[in-house]
């Protein structure tokens, strides 16, 4: 999992690096931090798994950044809100800001590590914000079988029906995760749901046969198979 931190306080980012790297040695995780003082810098980089964001800080302050980021990433951002100050905890509340939780400073070691914990497993479990009109609809990666290609818009076949959306197969590959894997032009297989394969079929746990042109796949599934059982 890949972390920013951003807060105009050097040593506050230094602080929370220092608790990070405690919290991934002690569960044996690959967690890597990235430090920024100034929202701006950060913008300029390519997608975190999660986001620590100052409440307020300059000359963006934490709400400026995490919407900047939700416009870039197509909502799809993990944000985590940083505070000294006991009114940001209502404020985030009472006018919905947007957030996937929020820590007082100094941060508490046990706080850090309940969201770490949570952050760690959503991590796993991927979430996609898709745009459909004006409207963005949440999908988890878990919840998709598989998704088609179909003329110019794709299909996610989920365990409780089909919903089509408005992208290119290429736009989905890029930010569905490493779970899954394109079995041919028309097909991005979720690995977590093949029941069997073979060198030209795979079988999907719906019952589902697509066909399989793509080379690699065996390794893949091997390999996704490897770490879920590590």
């Amino acid at each position: 999992m890949r972390i920013a931190i951003c807060d105009d306080e050097l040593q506050e980012t230094l602080h929370l690096e220092q608790l990070i790297k405690a919290y991934a040695f002690q569960h044996d995780y690959d967690l890597q931090c990235e430090r920024f003082t100034d929202g701006r810098d950060l913008l300029q980089r390519e997608k975190f798994d999660l986001y620590f964001l100052d409440f307020y800080m300059e000359p963006m302050d934490g709400i400026a950044v995490a919407q900047a980021l939700k416009e870039k990433f197509s909502h799809a951002v993990t944000v985590c809100y940083l505070t000294s100050y006991e009114g940001a905890a209502m404020q985030i509340i009472n006018h919905r800001i947007y957030a996937d939780g929020f820590l007082k400073k100094p941060v508490d070691p046990v706080l850090l590590e309940e969201k770490l914990d949570q952050f760690y497993r959503m991590s796993f479990f991927k979430r996609l914000e898709l745009r459909s009109g004006k409207r963005f609809d949440t999908v988890y990666t878990q919840d998709i079988l598989y998704v088609e290609a179909a003329n110019k818009q794709v299909l996610f076949h989920m365990a409780n029906g089909t919903v089509a959306y408005h992208y290119t197969m290429g736009e989905i590959e890029a930010m569905i995760g490493d779970r899954f894997f394109r079995i041919q032009r028309s097909y991005l297989i979720n690995l977590q749901y093949v029941a069997s394969y073979t060198a030209k079929t795979v079988t999907m746990q719906n019952g589902d046969v697509l066909s399989l042109k793509n080379k690699g796949f065996a390794d893949a599934y091997h390999n996704y198979m490897f770490l879920l059982n590590r």
